[in-house]
């Protein structure tokens, strides 16, 4: 486990009310984030291979969250740039 998990995880619920705030201001259907800004929301307490500034998702939170929000959450790795490919954005839709 990343030592830092304990403060991501603390400040985790700041992190998911700013994402739902952003959500709900952009009123869209079809809505993509970067995912450290999901990552920071909903953090792993598994380490993440790519980046040690920054949590994997947890999915498995994120999915229970997004669905009591009706959400539909996948990564989308075709809008990431290539540098990104290993922390692609997320995104969000409804019906």
């Amino acid at each position: 486990m990343n030592e830092q998990y304990g403060e991501w995880e603390k400040n985790s619920p700041q992190w998911r009310d700013r994402l739902d705030k952003a959500l709900q201001k952009n009123g869209g259907t079809d809505i993509v984030t970067q995912y450290t800004n999901v990552a920071l929301a909903f953090p792993s307490s598994d380490p993440d291979p790519h980046s040690f500034d920054y949590p994997s998702i947890d999915a498995r939170r994120l999915r229970q969250w997004a669905e009591l929000k009706g959400w539909k959450v996948q990564l989308a790795p075709e809008m990431a740039a290539d540098e990104d490919k290993d922390q692609p954005p997320v995104r969000f839709t409804k019906e």
